[in-house]
Formats: C-alpha cells, structure tokens, sequence
C-alpha cells in the first residue's frame, strides 16, 4: 500500500493523522474490492463465461423412471473442459449482433406477437432472453461473438453437474424456481397429450394468462437470472425455463445406445437439431436437466434461445 505524504498531514495532531491515514488506506482497499464485485442480478453481464471443469458426469436417465425413451440408457460421459455463458443471449445481446453483421431480426409467425421492429426489440424487454431465432441464427451469433453453441453432453453437465441432479437446483421440482407454465399457472402443469397442450395454451388458463401478462399478449419471457436461488451446481441460470436452447448437435431419439463416452458431439448427420432446458411455455416434465427435444434449423418458436460455449484449451 502506498505511504501518504507527511505534507497532507501537516497541522494535524499524531492521533488525527493516523486516524486519516488509515481512513485513506480503507477508500483505497474498498475502491479496489468494489471493482472485484461480480455484477447484481438485476444487470447481468451476459459476456460471462463459466468454466466447467474437465471430468465425468451422469448422462441421461436409467430405464424406468420418469424420463423418455430418448433420454435412456444412462451413461458416464467424460468431457474435457469448456466455458459456458451464465446467462442466456439477451435481445440487447442480440441487438448488438445485428446491428454489427446486418443479421436479419428475429421475428415470430404471427407478426402481432413479433418482439421486435426493424430497428430492434421493443422497449423493456432488453434483458430478456432472445427467441424466435432459428438454429442457424444462433449458431451465427455464436461464430460472431468468437464462441460456438455447446453440445448436449456440455449443455446436461452445465445444467446438472456431477451428482446426476433432476433438476439445476436439485432433485425435488418446485414450481417457484423457473419460468414455466407451471410457474404462470401457480401449480404444477403436464401436458398428456396435444390436446392438453391446446386445451391450456389456446383454449384456457394459460391462453388467458398470455393475454393478460404477456409481451404484446402472448410471449411470457422474464428477465434472465429471475430465479437466482435455482441456478445450477456451476452458477448458471435459467438452465430450466424461460427459454429452450438450441443446442449443437442434430437430434437422434436413438444416439445414446451406440454414442462415445468422451465429448460425444451428436450424429453425423440428421434432419433436425436439438434443444435442451424447457421454457416458458412448457410443463414441468420438459424442465428436468436430462430432457431433450428438437427443432427444424430454421424454426423460430416463441419458447426457444440459446447460449454459447467456447473450448477452455
């Protein structure tokens, strides 16, 4: 620590000066602690990368239990380490991506329901996670920012870490702990079929919910980092709900029974690509950490984002 000068003491009494110097000495040492503080939640720095350590995690779900056909058999995947983004893409995030490239925006089918002008996002949701981009406008973002889209395996180990977890927070689902249907609803929601799914969101409670509280009356994305006590075992948020995430690999219901037990990066070749985490229109068995689903490359659902990853080595 630097010495004060004696002559910024001049006239105080020895007691007086040492009480000054070391209430400069405080300043000093606070200045630099406040410039070691990670952000608040409620402003994020969306450039964050997590390091997530090289190691095995379990992958997948045993047969029997509450999981689907695709998310079995189980595996010890090994992976090498890697970085992921904590949060996930932003619309200002995304907003600076088109501005530099000319990307086009994001726009949804219905153009009422669309969360963007020509210009950039409407006003108020620049801290909400981007959606109706398609696989490939992620995967553009991603290159533009000197980063990729991660895995499956990467993205289930974020989200899960190594104790084979349900959920990011933990085994036991809790309603209050990520944007879901089952979140806007206030109890929890499944969906047993198509039906369901429309009986909710077309039809019912969940229709009129989006009416009500939703961005231009129908998309129910919250700020990223919400629900800062449901991050995952790495400090990651979201990892569950308020949007989907698009994912690097093309989707296989099969690819577990034969896929490589280190950094397994998907099949070769598919038709359709894969997403992980839920969202916001989703039930709460779409939420558990080793659920999949998938989407054509060029979809643009209202439910779907993503993050970027980057290799640590």
């Amino acid at each position: 620590m630097a010495r004060v000068p004696r002559r910024r003491c001049k006239g105080l009494r020895p007691q007086r000066a040492l009480r000054v110097v070391r209430l400069l000495h405080r300043i000093i040492l606070l200045w630099f602690v406040i410039g070691s503080l990670p952000p608040v939640i409620g402003a994020p720095r969306s450039d964050e990368m997590v390091l997530i350590p090289a190691g095995e995690f379990f992958m997948g779900l045993p047969a029997g239990t509450d999981g689907f056909p695709d998310e079995q058999p189980q595996r010890i995947i090994y992976l090498s380490g890697f970085f992921m983004d904590r949060y996930e893409v932003t619309n200002d995030d995304y907003a600076a991506f088109v501005t530099a490239t000319k990307h086009r925006v994001p726009e949804n089918n219905k153009p009422a329901a669309t969360l963007w002008s020509p210009t950039g996002p409407i006003p108020g949701i620049e801290d909400h996670p981007v959606v109706n981009v398609s696989w490939t406008d992620a995967e553009a973002y991603c290159r533009w920012a000197g980063k990729r889209l991660p895995t499956e395996a990467e993205w289930e180990k974020s989200a899960r870490g190594t104790d084979g977890r349900h959920y990011p927070w933990g085994n036991e689902w809790d309603i209050n702990l990520a944007n879901s249907a089952s979140y806007w609803a206030g109890r929890t929601v499944q969906f047993k079929s198509g039906a369901d799914w429309d009986a909710f969101w077309v039809q019912g409670e969940g229709a009129r919910l989006a009416k009500e509280k939703g961005l231009n009356g129908e998309v129910l994305t919250m700020p990223v980092g919400s629900f800062p006590t449901a991050t995952s075992p790495y400090g990651l948020y979201d990892m569950a709900g308020n949007a989907a995430e698009w994912v690097e690999d093309w989707y296989n219901p099969n690819y577990y029974k034969n896929a490589p037990l280190t950094n397994p990066t998907g099949p070769e070749r598919g038709a359709i690509k894969s997403m992980r985490g839920g969202s916001w229109l989703k039930p709460a068995i779409s939420l558990r950490t080793s659920d999949r689903d998938w989407g054509t490359m060029d979809s643009r659902p209202s439910g779907t984002g993503f993050r970027c990853a980057k290799d640590a080595y």
